[in-house]
């Protein structure tokens, strides 16, 4: 459940047992997404995963990092020592606050501090276990829909602007581009060097039920993998405790 309009003794009394993070990213999307669309998307699927585990929802984190978009105005981002820094103190602050139990929900494939975040504060912080999830990880599905060579203002992240903020797109600018270049030259330059669009993907294909299908099956499987991954994660720290695991040789 979101909490940013409640009150913190309704906070108190529902006393929520896991925290939601849900990170965005401040970047262009092509010509006929807004810049926010990582931020609007991530949103809508950390508020139906918090909605199922009866969890305590963060404010969509804005700015992330986002190198891979530098060449043209629009997109910003932190630099990735400061926002390494700023992920831990929030995920040490909840832990602070009581929270054993945090789930990091990225809606942009670009955050690459994200896993040495996530493993800083699972060593140092034992009695409570952090985790994130792709929410977007469901293209073994039988029914998956879409063209699998897309990442970014592309089919999926179309169809799902048209299923959410359909007022917020715009089709008459839809572009198809598929990079000769696979997804890793992302490391090398900018976005803009294979597509000069800023599209990698077949945004012309999108379509509001194609959203809708994504947007349920997201919210379904997030929140699926982050109850197994707990359930886990608890079974590797008993049997940690008990000496089965890490325990002297024999």
């Amino acid at each position: 459940m979101r909490y940013i309009d409640k009150t913190g003794p309704e906070i108190a009394l529902r006393n929520p047992r896991i925290a939601i993070l849900p990170l965005g990213s401040f970047e262009q999307h092509g010509p006929h997404l807004p810049l926010g669309t990582d931020n609007i998307l991530v949103e809508a699927v950390a508020e139906g995963v918090a909605e199922r585990l009866g969890a305590f929802q963060l404010p969509v984190q804005p700015i992330t990092t986002c190198y891979e978009h530098h060449g043209k105005k629009g997109s910003v981002h932190y630099s990735a020592d400061v926002f390494y820094r700023y992920l831990v103190g929030i995920m040490e602050t909840l832990i602070g606050k009581g929270f054993r139990k945090i789930v990091l929900i990225p809606g942009h494939g670009g955050i690459f501090v994200l896993e040495p975040a996530v493993r800083y504060v699972n060593a140092f912080y034992r009695d409570s276990a952090v985790v994130f999830v792709d929410p977007y990880e469901v293209r073994s599905a039988p029914d998956f829909p879409f063209d699998e060579q897309g990442i970014h203002a592309d089919d999926m992240e179309t169809s799902l602007m048209l299923y959410i903020r359909p007022d917020l797109v715009d089709m008459s600018k839809a572009v198809d581009c598929i990079p000769e270049k696979p997804r890793p030259y992302l490391n090398y330059g900018s976005i803009f060097t294979h597509s000069p669009s800023g599209v990698w993907g077949y945004a012309t294909r999108a379509t509001a039920e194609k959203g809708k299908w994504l947007l349920e099956k997201a919210i379904e499987e997030a929140a699926l993998r982050i109850q197994n991954l707990f359930a886990e994660l608890a079974g590797v720290e008993a049997a940690i405790e008990s000496g089965r695991i890490g325990g002297d040789a024999q």
